[in-house]
């Protein structure tokens, strides 16, 4: 499993990768994911070939495995703007391409609550959404690109989204083998507590369609509280707090001890450079949950 984490740049600025890559070979990670979204590779929805090509330049002597995680705003349950999701989907499609990475995270979509509460009309844009992605997989498919769509939960009390089954089902729906998922472990535990739903059980759908993992932890507890500032959410443990192992509550071992997990694909930890100092922590307690896998 391609155990890394993913890149933080300051301010977007793409030669702060430099120090981070040569810091994760050093700890001996095997992957790093590139956060498009954090980047200025895409303007306007076109693509600035000054930004790609210091991209390549930068990361084209490592010899770490790279996946890219797209723009956290494409929604394709967004009726008014889906054209404009869709075109950015595909430019994140063409980046891929052009350095080689053949592995694009991409969210799920959301919809208001009011709008998922009217059964048909949530039902005819999860509709859309399929067929959306099943051509943009054909567009990833020429592109050598799979698309890895991860489940997501609720960013506020406002909005609605898919639990781990309801997106597997649909991705089996898709039928397409360039239409896989991501499984977020701290947005399942926060969705499955919110909707009162085993998380062991629904997070098992999703596995045969896995080809990439996001791992931090947290205690899966919605946040409903005002804070001043981010760091109160990790004191009072709310919300989607993207901590190191074993500091929220998230069953990593029961989890990875029962969920037949294919070992040959990313494992990848979303934590930001506040935690720096336990990224080898944690590549060794990732290599025991692995070694859990059946």
């Amino acid at each position: 499993m391609k155990i890394g984490f993913t890149l933080k740049p300051n301010n977007g600025n793409i030669l702060d990768f430099e120090k981070q890559l040569s810091h994760l070979e050093e700890i001996e990670a095997g992957s790093a994911e590139i956060p498009l979204y954090e980047l200025d590779v895409i303007s306007g929805k076109k693509i600035i070939k000054d930004e790609l090509n210091l991209l390549n330049k930068t990361i084209q002597n490592s010899n770490l495995q790279f996946s890219i995680h797209g723009s956290m705003s494409v929604n394709l349950l967004d009726e008014e703007y889906l054209s404009d999701h869709l075109e950015v989907l595909r430019k994140e499609i063409e980046v891929c391409s052009a350095l080689n990475v053949n592995i694009l995270v991409t969210h799920f979509g959301h919809t208001p609550v009011e709008v998922s509460k009217n059964h048909q009309k949530y039902k005819d844009l999860i509709n859309i959404q399929n067929e959306e992605y099943f051509k943009i997989a054909e567009v990833a498919k020429q592109n050598g690109v799979k698309l890895c769509i991860e489940n997501i939960f609720p960013y506020t009390n406002l909005h609605f989204t898919a639990l781990p089954s309801e997106v597997s089902k649909n991705i089996s729906e898709i039928n397409h083998p360039n239409a896989r998922t991501t499984i977020d472990f701290s947005h399942a535990y926060i969705n499955c507590n919110l909707r009162k739903k085993d998380l062991i059980s629904e997070l098992e759908t999703m596995v045969p369609f896995t080809e990439h993992l996001h791992i931090h932890d947290s205690f899966g507890k919605f946040k409903t509280m005002d804070t001043y500032i981010f760091p109160e959410d990790i004191t009072y443990g709310q919300g989607d707090i993207h901590l190191p192992l074993g500091w929220g509550d998230i069953p990593f071992e029961t989890i990875f001890s029962t969920l037949n997990i294919k070992k040959d694909i990313f494992f990848n930890f979303e934590l930001t450079h506040r935690y720096k100092k336990y990224y080898s922590q944690n590549i060794k307690k990732a290599k025991k949950l692995i070694a859990l896998i059946q």
